[in-house]
């Protein structure tokens, strides 16, 4: 009888040791899944701050959107709203809306606060060098964007908002 009840236990822990495995199997799958969908293909930011409203944060101080990741940066057009490394703030981040590209010209008013603009406009025009493209918040008074800071590098887009998932 004692021999049984061992045969069983050791079955038991046999069972248990498998279970212990097939789970911690399936949190590393998960989690390495979880790690490349989020670092390669999609991910979430919170938007804060004003400068995209009414876009973001009508109705709040903050927005989650869906940011797609795979979208090379030779295929951002204009009017995308993208994530980007903040040119003038290590480890920031911006959601600002691309207005033109490589090659395109950029109407501003030269009177505007916006330093670069100041400094570098021609008769209320700029042009984008290649490899850049101009960003703006879609609330013109209330943005740190392009008009200050001048063209940002592709290089520095993260990704392209997708979605909004909630406000």
């Amino acid at each position: 009888m004692q021999s049984a009840a061992l045969a069983h236990g050791k079955k038991v822990v046999q069972y248990l040791n498998q279970k212990k495995r097939e789970i911690t199997y399936t949190v590393i799958g998960t989690s390495l899944a979880t790690f490349f969908i989020t670092s390669r293909i999609a991910t979430t930011a919170v938007v804060t701050g004003q400068s995209m409203t009414p876009t973001f944060n009508k109705n709040s101080s903050k927005s989650r959107v869906l940011i797609e990741l795979m979208t090379p940066v030779t295929k951002v057009k204009p009017n995308d709203i993208v994530l980007a490394h903040d040119p003038e703030e290590t480890d920031a981040y911006i959601v600002k809306r691309v207005t033109a590209l490589a090659g395109q010209f950029v109407d501003v008013d030269e009177n505007c606060p916006g330093t670069y603009v100041r400094k570098y406009a021609y008769e209320g025009k700029l042009s984008v060098p290649s490899g850049y493209c101009w960003v703006e918040g879609d609330n013109k008074t209330n943005s740190q964007d392009s008009r200050e800071f001048g063209p940002i590098p592709l290089g520095l887009i993260k990704g392209r908002v997708l979605y909004t998932l909630w406000s």
